[in-house]
C-alpha cells in the first residue's frame, strides 16, 4: 500500500511558493481567479448600467430637494408619515448638485408636480431595471462556477499532493441567480403620495 503524502501548512505554502517562483500559477488558482473576474465583470456591468439609468431619477430627486429646501416640506403631499423616511434614508443619497441653481418654493402646485415627476421616474426606472436584471445572461458565470466546483479540489490536489489539504476550506459555489443580482442591486423605493 502506498503511503499518502500529507503536507502540512508550511509544506503546502512551500509548494505554492515554488510554483509561483517558476512563473506558473497553479491551475486551481487560475480557475478561482477566472470565476472571481467573471463575477466582478458582471457586477461592474450592472453598476455602470444602473448609474446610467439613474441619471433622470437623480435629476428629479435633486430638483425636488432644491424646490422643497427640506424634506419636511414635502410631508403634506405624502400618503403617510412613513413615506418621509423614504426620502431621508433611501433617496437622499441620490441628491446631487444641479447645474442650474433651483431655489426653494412655497408653491404647493410646483412641489406636487415635482413629486409626481419623481414618482414617475422611479417607477420607470424600477420597471426597466427589473427587465434588465431578468435579461442578464448568467450562463457563462454559472459554467465557470460549475467548473470550479468540479475541478478546483482535483487541481489543487495535483499541486499540493494531498487530498486532505486540497479539500480544506473548499466551499462549492452555488449557481448565480437573478434573485441574487436583484438583492445586490435592489429596486428603488417609490414614495406613496396623498390622493
Amino acid at each position: 500500500m502506498d503511503e499518502e503524502i500529507i503536507l502540512g501548512r508550511d509544506a503546502t505554502n512551500e509548494v505554492f511558493k515554488r510554483s509561483l517562483a517558476q512563473g506558473d500559477t497553479p491551475a486551481y488558482i487560475r480557475r478561482a481567479r477566472r470565476v472571481e473576474a467573471a463575477l466582478e465583470q458582471l457586477l461592474d456591468h450592472c453598476r455602470r448600467r444602473r448609474a446610467e439609468w439613474l441619471e433622470m431619477v437623480r435629476l428629479r430627486i435633486s430638483i425636488l430637494h432644491a424646490l422643497a429646501g427640506d424634506w419636511d416640506n414635502v410631508r403634506p403631499f405624502l400618503a403617510d408619515e412613513q413615506q418621509i423616511n423614504i426620502f431621508r434614508y433611501s433617496l437622499a443619497a441620490l441628491v446631487s448638485p444641479l447645474r442650474t441653481p433651483v431655489g426653494p418654493t412655497a408653491s404647493a402646485r410646483i412641489l406636487r408636480h415635482a413629486l409626481y415627476e419623481l414618482q414617475d421616474s422611479l417607477e420607470r426606472f424600477n420597471q426597466h431595471w427589473q427587465e434588465f436584471l431578468a435579461s442578464v445572461d448568467l450562463t457563462l458565470i454559472n459554467e465557470l462556477r460549475d467548473g470550479y466546483n468540479r475541478y478546483y479540489v482535483l487541481e489543487k490536489e495535483c499541486a499540493v499532493r494531498s487530498p486532505r489539504v486540497a479539500r480544506q476550506g473548499f466551499v462549492p459555489l452555488q449557481p448565480l441567480t437573478h434573485e441574487e443580482l436583484a438583492s445586490q442591486f435592489p429596486l428603488l423605493p417609490v414614495p406613496q403620495l396623498r390622493d
